[in-house]
C-alpha cells in the first residue's frame, strides 16, 4: 500500500506542476458527426476575453481519419467581438507533407494537427466573443475524413 500512496502522490504532482504552466485560455473541439463535414454545419466556439494586455496565440485544431482524401483543409473563419466587429479570413491548412505524410500527432487511424491561425493578437476588448469556422473545400457530398475541429487560444507569457 505504501507504494501505491508514493505512485499517486508522484502522479499528482506531475499534474500540479502541468497545470501550473499551462497557458491555455481556451480549448475545445467539436465532434463532426459521421466524419462527414457538410459546408451548411458551421463549428461555433464561444469564449469570454477576460485579459485586455497580454498578447494571445489562437490555434485551429483539426483531427483527421487516415482515409482523408486531401492533403489541406481550406476554411472560412468568422470572429464576432463583444461590440459588434467581426473579421473574416479564408485559411487554408496544410495537414499532410508533400509525401502525403500527415502532420501532427496520430493514434491509430487518426491525427491531431495544430494549425497556427493568429498570435501575438490582444484582444481589443473584454467580453464574449464568437468563432465561426466553416469548411470551404469544394465538396458536394460533405467532406469525409474530419472527425473534429477545434479552437485553442493561449496566452502568451515571458519568463523573466
Amino acid at each position: 500500500m505504501p507504494q501505491l500512496l508514493k505512485i499517486t502522490s508522484i502522479i499528482s504532482l506531475i499534474f500540479l506542476m502541468a497545470s501550473c504552466t499551462d497557458n491555455t485560455v481556451y480549448d475545445e473541439y467539436i465532434a463532426i458527426d459521421n466524419a462527414n463535414w457538410k459546408k451548411e454545419n458551421v463549428a461555433t466556439f464561444e469564449f469570454e476575453a477576460k485579459d485586455t494586455l497580454h498578447p494571445h496565440n489562437i490555434y485551429i485544431n483539426i483531427r483527421n481519419k487516415g482515409d482523408y482524401a486531401y492533403s489541406n483543409l481550406y476554411l472560412f473563419v468568422t470572429i464576432n467581438g463583444p461590440s459588434g466587429d467581426f473579421s473574416k479570413d479564408t485559411v487554408n491548412c496544410v495537414i499532410a507533407d508533400n509525401r502525403g505524410k500527415w502532420k501532427g500527432k496520430g493514434i491509430g487511424d487518426l491525427w491531431d494537427y495544430q494549425q497556427p491561425y493568429l498570435g501575438n493578437v490582444k484582444f481589443a476588448k473584454k467580453g464574449i466573443y464568437t468563432v465561426y469556422l466553416e469548411q470551404a473545400m469544394r465538396v458536394e457530398d460533405g467532406l469525409n475524413g474530419i472527425s473534429d475541429i477545434g479552437l485553442k487560444i493561449e496566452k502568451i507569457t515571458t519568463d523573466k
